[in-house]
């Protein structure tokens, strides 16, 4: 056993890793983690599969991706940005609430059912926020779609007209920036 790591310790698995080798490598190495497979599935608890998977890989992680209860917002957001496998979820319809950037990047993945929580996106006053990303949002999850604050939307007047239109609430005074000429 090492108790202490002098710099960015890196590793290299010669052999096939289950979840839990994984969790324990990351969660002593800061360096680099080279896999010989990187389209190994992993099943857990979602805290588990998201420390697994929360260290910098020498290569895309391609594995699938199966989450076994119910997760958080930073779970899925660092599972989403970990693998490009497809993503299985315990509870499709888990409630998150956070920042455009923050619930664009948990959703915007290759699940294997449709998202269907409610998604409240708490950004501060007077933040930029792209149309399209309110409409990607709108667009990745079936659940509602609830601006809380004062942002001020960025684009095109088509986007922002999209946009607007695939919010279900503004509980906030938006404002808006248009880009281009509108009609």
């Amino acid at each position: 056993n090492v108790d202490t790591f002098s710099g960015a310790a890196t590793a290299e698995v010669s052999d096939a890793h289950t979840i839990t080798n994984l969790k324990t490598i990351n969660d002593a190495c800061s360096g680099t983690i080279t896999l010989t497979n990187y389209a190994v599935g992993l099943t857990g608890n979602s805290d588990v599969v998201a420390a697994a998977l929360s260290g910098t890989f020498a290569a895309p992680y391609t594995g699938a991706v199966s989450l076994s209860d119910a997760h958080t917002l930073t779970e899925l957001k660092t599972v989403n940005n970990a693998t490009t496998g497809t993503i299985t979820l315990a509870n499709y319809a888990v409630a998150l609430t956070g920042s455009t950037s923050d619930v664009k990047a948990a959703i915007d993945g290759t699940f294997d059912a449709a998202y269907t929580g409610n998604v409240t996106l708490n950004d501060a006053n007077t933040t930029n926020i792209a149309a399209t990303d309110l409409t990607q949002i709108a667009g990745d999850t079936a659940g509602t779609v609830t601006v809380s604050n004062n942002i001020n939307i960025t684009g095109t007047a088509a986007a922002i007209a999209t946009a607007v239109g695939n919010v279900d609430t503004f509980s906030g005074a938006a404002t808006a920036e248009v880009s281009d000429a509108h009609t």
